[in-house]
C-alpha cells in the first residue's frame, strides 16, 4: 500500500486522535496537502482528520474514526 502520509504527518493525527490539541497544525497541515491529491477516502488519518476538522462532526463517525487511528500500527 502507498503511504500517502509521512511518519511524522500520521504521528501528529495519532497525537490528535489522542487528544494531544499541540499536534492539531501539524496534523491540519498533512490533511490540507494529502487530501485534496488523493482524496479523504485514500486512508483512515485523512478520513479521521476530515471529521476532526468537519463544521458540524458527526461524533460517532468521528470516534469510529480514532478508533481505527490507533490501531494502526505506529
Amino acid at each position: 500500500m502507498e503511504s500517502f502520509l509521512s511518519e511524522a504527518e500520521r504521528a501528529a493525527i495519532r497525537a490528535v486522535a489522542f487528544g494531544d490539541k499541540t499536534q492539531l497544525a501539524v496534523a491540519r497541515a498533512a490533511f490540507d496537502r494529502a487530501a485534496p491529491k488523493h482524496g479523504v477516502d485514500a486512508c483512515v488519518e485523512l478520513q479521521f482528520m476530515a471529521e476532526v476538522l468537519a463544521p458540524v462532526p458527526d461524533l460517532l463517525l468521528r470516534s469510529r474514526y480514532r478508533a481505527a487511528v490507533l490501531k494502526q500500527p505506529h
